[in-house]
């Protein structure tokens, strides 16, 4: 199975794709032992702005105008309605089912990386195109229309092959991971994802922040709803340090720590050293600081996601992705399986949800429900569509300032 010998790009508006001059990856030059170059630092809004915020106290909002509203900021950006769709219904997908750390709350993130790490015009093309595996280069553009391509094209493979995997380089922050896996199990497949991101975590006993938070997530499809997996590889993710900033809430120990490895509990304070890529703080790896906790186990799975989207993309590893001006960029993976090519699809997926349902009624410990992954995730989604899409004051205020400078009418939707 051969590498096709001319690029492509791919088109917006899902045009037909045109051949490109070929390029190649750069080489690393910020490894260990060598002189490392100042990261390209993301500068947001002041983290230290406004009063404490109770998460029960959030105003509600209507989804689909919110999804609206996101479409239309992206498109404030030059990018076409096609673009803003796709990219709203990223951050919708994760604000409808509880990945508060991953909606509408990311806008204030690439409003600032608009024009620098994010190429608003920027094309992507497929540099590598076998019936099995796509790699794309981004270049610089939305990390979830990369996303959305990578897996659309993963897709399609996999119905005719039964299995196919796809990685994306020099590409940005594309929002919840699981929307790509889920993406397949719409369609009856099994779905992964990966991503790298910029540097946050610091490996099993070293005090360079050096890995991502580098999440992984599968979705499979079953009964009553997907079996959903999404998980940071590092304890937590970056954005629910944000979110614990936006209440003044403490974090747990075992969240942030600084090079010293002595736990930073005042999340502002945490959130502004992580965001200065400075190497005052990092995340540790799930697991924690030691191999009896099984710290090794989260720095394992992190350096798996390192190789199937930095790696295999020939693109960033995390350590890299905010270096340079335009930055390398963060790196994806991406794979979907067709289950028919283990039997009967509908055995397999059947005897996957008695399984399921198994684990849902064995014997809980007192006060507490057992859920399987996606039960939370169906249960917002039936409350917010019904109900709104809560969301913190500080996060409505970032997104009418966005609006009043792109001249985006949120009538109707945030003015309350």
């Amino acid at each position: 199975m051969s590498e096709s010998t001319t690029p492509t790009q791919l088109a917006p508006d899902n045009q037909a794709a045109q051949p490109v001059s070929d390029t190649q990856p750069a080489e690393s030059t910020t490894r260990p032992g060598s002189a490392r170059p100042k990261a390209n630092v993301t500068i947001q809004s002041d983290i230290n702005e406004g009063p404490a915020e109770a998460a029960a106290d959030r105003h509600r909002y209507d989804a689909a105008k919110v999804r609206d509203l996101l479409s239309r900021i992206v498109q404030g950006y030059g990018l076409s309605k096609r673009d803003g769709d796709i990219v709203a219904d990223v951050l919708s997908f994760a604000d409808l089912h509880g990945i508060d750390s991953h909606g509408a709350q990311r806008f204030q993130l690439y409003d600032a990386q608009m024009g620098n790490k994010i190429d608003p015009n920027g094309k992507a093309e497929v540099v590598v195109d076998t019936p099995v595996s796509t790699i794309i280069d981004g270049h610089g553009r939305m990390g979830q229309l990369n996303g959305y391509d990578a897996m659309t094209m993963t897709i399609d493979k996999a119905k005719a092959t039964g299995m196919a995997i796809a990685a994306v380089r020099h590409s940005c922050h594309y929002g919840a991971a699981g929307y790509y896996a889920n993406m397949a199990a719409e369609q009856g497949l099994i779905g992964f994802s990966v991503t790298n991101t910029e540097p946050a975590v610091y490996p099993l006993y070293a005090n360079d922040v050096w890995l991502g938070t580098n999440p992984i997530a599968c979705a499979i499809p079953t009964r009553p709803h997907t079996f959903y997996f999404d998980a940071s590889t590092s304890v937590v993710a970056y954005g629910k340090v944000e979110l614990y900033s936006k209440q003044r809430k403490n974090t747990p120990a075992a969240w942030v720590v600084d090079p010293n490895n002595d736990p930073i509990l005042d999340s502002t304070d945490a959130l502004g050293r992580l965001m200065r890529y400075d190497n005052e703080a990092g995340l540790l790896a799930t697991g924690g600081n030691s191999e009896l906790t099984g710290g090794h186990k989260g720095y394992g799975f992190s350096v798996l996601v390192e190789f199937f989207s930095g790696i295999v993309s020939q693109g960033a590893t995390t350590d890299r992705t905010a270096m340079g001006d335009p930055v390398e960029g963060i790196s994806h993976g991406f794979m979907a399986i067709d289950p028919r090519i283990f039997g009967d699809a509908d055995t397999i997926m059947r005897n996957f949800s008695d399984y399921l349902d198994e684990i849902r009624h064995l014997h809980a410990v007192p006060g507490r429900r057992i859920y399987v992954h996606g039960d939370k995730e169906a249960e917002a989604y039936e409350d917010r569509i019904a109900n709104g899409v809560p969301m913190y004051h500080k996060t409505i205020v970032e997104l009418r300032r966005i609006c009043d400078r792109l001249g985006v009418d949120y009538t109707g939707v945030i003015d309350y």
